[in-house]
C-alpha cells in the first residue's frame, strides 16, 4: 500500500519526465511557481475556456466546478489557470493528433504548459492550481469524457 505522500512524489517524478530542464522545473516548484513541461510526449493538454467549463458545470464557483470536473472526468487531472480563464485536462499524448472538438484546443508536440506542483489546490490561492489533482503517475483524462464536457459546455452556453 502506498501513502498519499508517496503517490504525490511519484506523480512529481512522472511529470518531470516532460521537463526540458528538470532542475529548473524543480526549482520553480520549490519557489511556488510553475514548471514548464513539454506536451506531446508524456501527455497532451486539452485547453478549454473557463466559460465553457462553467456552462457545463452550471456554476461559476471554483469548488463546485472542481467537484463537477472530478466526477465528469472520473478523477482525471485538470489544471485551472484563474488569471487566463483556461482549464487544461491532461489526456494521453496521442489525443492531440486527432483532436477536433470545437471550442477547445489540444496542446501536443511543440507546445509547453505551465504546471503547478502536484498538491497545489484552489485553497492555496495560487493563480494556477490543480482543479482535479493527479492522483497517481500516468493517470490521465479519457478523451471522450473531455469531449463530452466541452460539448456540454457549448450546449449550456447556448441556453
Amino acid at each position: 500500500m502506498t501513502t498519499g505522500a508517496e503517490r504525490l512524489l511519484a506523480t512529481e517524478h512522472w511529470l518531470l519526465a516532460a521537463a526540458e530542464d528538470r532542475h529548473q522545473a524543480v526549482t520553480a516548484w520549490a519557489g511556488g511557481g510553475l514548471a514548464l513541461l513539454r506536451c506531446g510526449g508524456t501527455f497532451a493538454a486539452a485547453r478549454i475556456p473557463a466559460a465553457r467549463v462553467q456552462a457545463a458545470a452550471i456554476s461559476a464557483e471554483p469548488q463546485e466546478i472542481d467537484q463537477y470536473l472530478a466526477k465528469r472526468l472520473e478523477g482525471g487531472p485538470v489544471i485551472c489557470d484563474r488569471a487566463a480563464s483556461w482549464y487544461y485536462a491532461l489526456v494521453p499524448a496521442s489525443t492531440a493528433r486527432r483532436w477536433t472538438v470545437s471550442g477547445s484546443t489540444c496542446l501536443g508536440i511543440g507546445a509547453s504548459l505551465g504546471v503547478p506542483r502536484p498538491g497545489t489546490t484552489a485553497a492555496s490561492d495560487a493563480r494556477v492550481y490543480w482543479s482535479v489533482p493527479m492522483d497517481s503517475p500516468g493517470m490521465l483524462c479519457h478523451p471522450a469524457a473531455v469531449t463530452g464536457t466541452v460539448t456540454a459546455g457549448i450546449q449550456g452556453a447556448s441556453r
